[in-house]
């Protein structure tokens, strides 16, 4: 079903294996000689270094409780009261386009501070008027001839130049109203509000603040979430001589610059055009995320032109080569200024927080050591294909539910509902339970590694709900530390989070339909905005759902204004045991628990429209001999066809598309689901191998980081398996960008 919170667990190897034990040390716990602070009194400090000796600059937040946001490399947290593991992050800064993130984890369960009491809260989600249609996601490309040159010298490359700050307005043909106005980001998109399906539209658009907006692109209307991509040309201007394009980063190759929506930073570095002498020639460009700028821009057509790039505190002019040709500068004839900036990112060695008494509390979050992801290009883009959402848009969804009595201007909750109110209102026990519920307790070892404990309850057809509450998973896989860990997450301790969902209705949205929503709840009751489910950093709701759980009309980012509509067109995952660890007591086997599995999965095909759609006919295939044991060994009639012609499709299909991309690609929508589609590498190659042009879609699924690893971990120890994926998907590992495979 739904998969939160935390795959950061598998890299708390020194403290969960703590934890598991029932310490106090290391994880955090009162000493009896903090008293005059108060037990939930940290002390965080960082140690971070600086090859280029700049003066360093820190930011905290922290998921749960208080934090004092000091400049400074030590600060105080108090945690929240009640139990649970929390966490807590510092960026520092070099002043020069040099950032690092360092996570840290501390466990509150042995402080033994209560939880605190709320009051029941409920609020009524608003009525909506939503169109029929989906969100459009604008993706706008440099017309210049982008074939970047390696350092060094080599074969050119090309390379897709997503532009910044374009300004953008999308006008509705039928009635010349004004849709959306306002600029691209750094990844050189815009992402449009639901469109009226089947609706035409005009795109206008304009790279330069001087220039006035020209006809783009048409668009129109669709019933399911797109992405447009538009080249954008210099605007028919004959007086555009130039055109210039390069690449900014670090000496590491990094960009220079760092984005993140936690901690409300966005900072990238700026190209501008100049005579030597200091007169601008065109206004300063940002570099995209990727570290590339492409400009069009008039100036003297034998120069001297000089190009400046900035970087917060740096600054250095490059002097462009003049052409050789008579007519000098000339549009049709690219030139190419890339730059490295003299500065490296800051490297943090060390992270520790502690009680009032000097004993230390909690851990570091580190990577796993040889884990693939380590390597990847821009780790933080994992959970983000689909979207990149705000603190202000989770507080909109939120709303949107009813979930929160509003927001404030930041983003803030006000008066939100907690995990004990979402239950009272499903008749969960201990509030009811008149419906009857359905439990299972089990690990998803193949995707975060968690204990699940899941409850499902229906208080009426069109009114199904699921909780699920998440705790640290074993580091191995021997049945001792199966069942030691799962026995700590009976006895209610390292509780990580618990996430809801719902399938009901909401006034206005989906037609009058049911659908999907969804809710996540930290240790302590309260309602969370953000969640990491994979160590890379936190990622606000929807989208972080949305990633796996599908959203056929939402595509980008939760609207921050208005009264948007909750439904998104996402979907609840079938429980799929074939990766799932399960206890040894005669409770928590997979035999005593296969009838309680088989009425999870029926709820979850409840919540389809159809009995055809890709879920319904998932849990039909496992269950196709009506006994409550799901069948591991199904193979859908695509791939078993498949078979026959390439011998080893079968168990392609069981071991990759079965363990580690089926049942997210079964709520994505028809055209992503692969029991009913045989994978080519012309369907997949760029989303799971990279190295094209189109950096945006370049190795992005798997989109979660730990099915990532876990797959290329099993392909690189089987060459059949390897030879196998490379037939269905183009690769048996994923290529780097091309010419600069940082970013």
């Amino acid at each position: 079903m739904f998969r939160p919170i935390v795959p950061r667990w598998r890299f708390l190897t020194l403290c969960l294996s703590i934890l598991a034990l029932g310490m106090l040390s290391g994880c955090g716990g009162s000493t009896g000689n903090d008293r005059d602070s108060g037990p939930t009194k940290t002390y965080l400090s960082v140690q971070a270094s600086d090859t280029d000796s700049q003066p360093l600059q820190y930011q905290w937040r922290v998921t749960g409780g208080t934090v004092e946001n000091r400049n400074a490399p030590s600060t105080v947290w108090t945690l929240p009261d009640g139990p649970g593991l929390h966490f807590a992050y510092v960026v520092v800064s070099d002043g020069k386009g040099g950032y690092a993130e360092q996570q840290y984890a501390v466990s509150s369960d042995l402080l033994e501070v209560p939880a605190p009491a709320r009051a029941p809260t409920n609020h009524t989600a608003p009525s909506v008027v939503e169109p029929v249609g989906a969100m459009l996601r604008l993706r706008f490309v440099s017309g210049v001839a982008t074939l970047f040159t390696p350092p060094g010298g080599g074969a050119a490359a090309l390379r897709y130049v997503y532009l910044p700050d374009v300004r953008v307005q999308v006008i509705k043909n039928s009635d010349l109203s004004l849709l959306f106005s306002g600029r691209t980001d750094l990844s050189g998109e815009v992402d449009l509000p639901r469109l009226q399906a089947d609706q035409d539209y005009t795109v206008n658009c304009a790279t330069n603040d001087a220039a006035p907006l020209t006809f783009c692109a048409p668009v129109k209307g669709a019933h399911t979430a797109t992405v447009q991509q538009i080249v954008v040309a210099a605007n028919g201007d004959p007086a555009l001589n130039l055109r210039l394009f390069g690449h900014v980063a670090q000496v590491d190759g990094s960009p220079c610059g760092y984005q993140n929506s936690f901690f409300e930073l966005q900072s990238a570095a700026t190209v501008a055009l100049q005579t030597p002498g200091g007169t601008a020639l065109a206004s300063p460009r940002r570099v995209n995320r990727f570290g590339d700028y492409a400009i069009d821009a008039a100036v003297p057509a034998k120069g001297p032109v000089q190009l400046k790039v900035q970087c917060e505190g740096y600054s250095a002019t490059v002097d462009l080569a003049v052409p050789s040709g008579a007519s000098g500068y000339v549009s049709t004839t690219p030139v190419e200024a890339s730059h490295i900036v003299a500065n490296s990112r800051p490297r943090i060695l060390k992270m520790v927080a502690q009680g009032a008494d000097g004993n230390v509390r909690g851990q570091m979050i580190v990577p796993e050591t040889g884990a693939s992801s380590n390597a990847s290009p821009g780790g933080n883009h994992f959970l983000t294909y689909k979207g990149r959402d705000s603190k202000l848009g989770s507080c909109m969804y939120y709303r949107a539910l009813g979930a929160v009595g509003g927001c404030d201007a930041q983003g803030n909750m006000i008066n939100p509902i907690s995990f004990d109110d979402w239950k009272r209102q499903h008749r969960f026990a201990p509030f009811g339970n008149v419906n009857g519920e359905v439990a299972a307790t089990f690990i998803n070892k193949m995707d975060l590694n968690l204990v699940r404990r899941m409850v499902a309850t229906a208080t009426a057809p069109d009114n199904i709900a699921f909780y699920v509450c998440n705790n640290p998973g074993p580091e191995g896989s021997s049945q001792r530390e199966i069942d030691a860990v799962l026995s700590t997450a009976l006895a209610e301790l390292k509780r990580v989070a618990c996430v809801a969902m719902e399938w009901s209705k909401s006034p206005g949205a989906n037609g009058g339909q049911p659908l999907t929503k969804f809710f996540t709840f930290g240790p302590d009751g309260a309602l969370l905005q953000s969640i990491n489910l994979d160590g890379r950093g936190e990622k606000y709701m929807p989208g972080a759902c949305v990633a796996c759980h599908g959203g056929t009309v939402y595509n980008g980012r939760f609207p921050e204004k208005g009264n948007p509509s909750p439904y998104l067109g996402s979907g609840f995952l079938p429980f799929d045991t074939a990766n799932y660890y399960f206890g040894s007591s005669s409770d928590l086997t997979e035999t005593s628990q296969s009838a309680a599995l088989k009425q999870l999965n029926q709820l979850v095909a409840a919540t389809e429209t159809s009995p055809t759609t890709a879920v319904s006919r998932l849990v039909s295939g496992w269950y196709a001999d009506a006994g409550n044991t799901l069948n591991k060994q199904y193979v859908p009639s695509v791939w078993a066809a498949a078979e026959v012609q390439t011998p080893g499709a079968s168990r392609f299909y069981r071991e990759v598309i079965g363990s580690s991309c089926r049942t997210c690609h079964a709520a994505l929508g028809p055209n992503f689901n692969w029991d009913g589609l045989v994978l080519t590498p012309a369907r997949a190659m760029n989303h799971v191998c990279g190295g094209s042009a189109d950096l945006a879609v370049n190795a992005s699924m798997p989109n979660a980081l730990i099915t990532r690893d876990r797959v290329l971990a099993r392909v690189a120890a089987d060459p059949l398996l390897a030879a196998l994926m490379t037939t269905f998907l183009g690769c048996s590992a994923p290529r780097p960008d091309p010419v600069y495979p940082h970013r």
